[in-house]
């Protein structure tokens, strides 16, 4: 399980960070053009709105797979320790069935109606665009269910939030 999430790790960590790079690049081209040049680039707002869709999907799923997702924590916080476990397992088995349902099969239908479709300026295949939510909902249902055999094992276990804050970024 391990090699499995370390190359899930690699592989979706790398797209996020190359994402953001080219990105950050774009968006200095952006700027160049337009403050230096005096001729505003057509392509760059284009390219800027479909990259950030693509790195917050991707970045969604890595956070799941790291445990530092956003979580409403009051109802564990004040069940008893067996209740605690139960809750800590539907967890990953939620984020499994909403990226397996939600996010997998609705992208596959949204990239469906989206098949005819051509962006403005760059005059991509929407469907390219909307391949973000399956691409997805297939890492953050393979993260669910690596964290939801962890914690089975009590290999993993629930990260404390000072914790996860602190390590952010390791």
């Amino acid at each position: 399980m391990t090699a499995a999430r370390r190359l899930l790790d690699r592989v979706v960590g790398t797209a996020c960070c190359l994402l953001l790079a080219a990105m950050v690049a774009v968006l200095a081209w952006q700027v160049f053009s337009r403050y230096a040049l005096n001729a505003p680039s057509t392509f760059s707002e284009e390219i800027l709105r479909f990259g950030l869709v693509w790195l917050s999907l991707l970045g969604a799923a890595y956070s799941t797979g790291r445990g530092t997702h956003m979580a409403v924590t009051l109802l564990r916080d004040f069940a008893r320790p067996p209740l605690q476990r139960i809750l800590d397992l539907l967890v990953p088995a939620a984020f499994a069935i909403f990226g397996t349902v939600v996010l997998g099969l609705g992208g596959l239908r949204a990239m469906e109606i989206a098949a005819g479709q051509r962006t403005a300026v760059l005059q991509l295949p929407m469907s390219a665009i909307y391949a973000a939510i399956p691409a997805a909902g297939i890492c953050i249902t393979l993260y669910a269910l690596l964290n939801f055999a962890d914690l089975l094992r009590q290999r993993r276990a629930r990260p404390d939030e000072v914790e996860a804050a602190l390590n952010w970024g390791d």
